[in-house]
């Protein structure tokens, strides 16, 4: 067929693994403009909703004095947060493959969401207004901004996916440092509504702004300068082969989980956040009733933070190199023994250069698991239900999210107690074994052409 817009010839072919591709359009054709637009644009939807997560940590503190709450009520709000953003991920995702084009639509919603629930926190103390505000809509805002824009950036990069994939993901984490830094040292009972306010305003016009101009590619889409057929084979064109195999058929949620490896990484999943959740809930807890100076804290979430947002352009690109299982083990057992790190910082009364080494450290383990399985999905899965299965992964956030802010609960009410870390190490080093047992599901027996053969496709 002929696409009328630009004569070009647009049809669909399949490689070797039986994958469909729709070629003969060009980004520009689509989108008046580079396709990297569409990595940019998410890029900075995620950063502007980052402060949620990190943000709420290093605010904790005066916000515990300013409303009159127990530290586990600000605890209770920072978890209402997770459970929704994590659990609206399968909705997101919903939502995302049913829009045509635009997608204006699931990302002005997700715009008006943060907008209220960062103007509650800032007008509000009652805890029932800031759970249902912050928690809730804020939770469920930021779960559409975020999964929106992860698909959007894996439909646009279908070549690229664990590297552009990290990039986005990692303005979840680095973009949090500049609030993490305002909230640590200015924020205060006195500016606190012209502070928030002004964020929650910014950052409603960041999402909407990057909302209008987002679009989807057609379904299939591949970049046309790139042959499919030769990616799928010439280890010279795709460095990820021969270490990341392209899924044997598509598998469909229901597939998927009968497979056995679905399941299993919806458990790393719980495992990272609970890592992920306990460290910042610590060292926001600890900053309260330990005491410590907003130099540690700020420094230790910022580490954190960074670190999350590094760690991932680092393992995507090492994925290519020893596979994505590989690197996830690897990143799991880095966060585990991040863990343990902090239970020393925490017998040497938090000594600073220790809690910010461990928890730089606790940071790049943890963040890199998220945009990892975005890429182990897609290629033991399929392209076609990229979205929807790592829906259904990313919400193990919501109960790991949980187990791992009850963890600092348990640590900040009794300082001495070391049992929380040991469960939180253990978890990750748990998770890392588990990754020896994942193995990609139903994979054919295909004899790969050599680089000489893939030269004559």
């Amino acid at each position: 067929m002929t696409d009328s817009s630009n004569d070009t010839a647009v049809r669909e072919i399949s490689d070797l693994y039986g994958r469909r591709y729709r070629i003969g359009e060009t980004d520009r054709a689509l989108l008046g403009r580079s396709r990297s637009w569409m990595l940019v644009l998410p890029w900075a939807a995620m950063l502007a909703i980052s402060l949620f997560q990190y943000g709420f940590g290093a605010a904790l503190p005066t916000l515990v004095v300013g409303n009159g709450w127990q530290l586990t009520e600000a605890f209770a709000v920072l978890g209402v947060w997770v459970v929704c953003q994590a659990a609206s991920s399968p909705l997101a995702g919903w939502w995302y493959r049913r829009v045509r084009g635009r997608l204006v639509a699931p990302m002005l919603v997700g715009a008006a969401c943060c907008l209220v629930a960062l103007l509650t926190l800032a007008y509000r103390t009652e805890l029932a207004t800031v759970l249902l505000g912050y928690g809730v809509l804020g939770g469920i805002g930021a779960g559409i901004v975020y999964m929106t824009c992860i698909a959007c950036v894996t439909e646009w990069f279908p070549e690229r996916i664990a590297g552009r994939v990290a990039v986005v993901g990692a303005a979840f984490g680095y973009g949090s440092i500049p609030f993490v830094v305002l909230a640590g040292y200015r924020l205060d009972a006195g500016n606190r509504q012209a502070l928030l306010g002004g964020t929650a305003l910014a950052v409603f016009a960041v999402v909407a702004a990057c909302g209008v101009l987002m679009r989807k590619p057609p379904r299939n889409w591949w970049p046309a300068q790139i042959d499919p057929q030769r990616w799928a084979v010439d280890r010279r064109l795709n460095r990820s082969i021969p270490h990341n195999r392209p899924a044997a058929r598509p598998f469909p949620p229901r597939a998927a989980v009968r497979s056995g490896m679905l399941p299993m990484m919806f458990v790393v999943v719980v495992l990272t956040a609970t890592m992920a959740l306990f460290d910042i809930a610590y060292l926001a807890g600890a900053a309260y009733t330990l005491g410590l100076p907003a130099l540690t804290l700020v420094a230790g979430i910022g580490a954190l933070a960074a670190s999350n947002g590094l760690g991932r352009a680092v393992t995507s690109s090492l994925s290519d190199r020893i596979g994505r299982r590989g690197t996830l083990g690897l990143s799991l057992l880095v966060g585990g023994v991040a863990q343990f790190g902090l239970l020393a910082a925490a017998a040497n009364d938090n000594h600073a250069a220790a809690v910010v080494g461990f928890a730089a450290l606790a940071g790049a383990g943890t963040g890199a698991g998220y945009s990892l399985l975005v890429s182990m999905v897609r290629d033991w899965f399929g392209d076609a239900a990229t979205v929807a299965n790592y829906g259904i992964v990313y919400s193990g956030k919501a109960l790991g999210g949980l187990l791992g802010i009850v963890l600092a609960a348990l640590v900040v009410s009794t300082p001495e107690s070391v049992l929380p870390f040991l469960v939180a190490g253990s978890l990750g080093l748990f998770g890392a074994a588990l990754t020896r047992w994942m193995r990609q599901p139903g994979l054919a027996v295909v004899r790969l052409p050599s680089p000489l053969s893939a030269d004559r496709l």
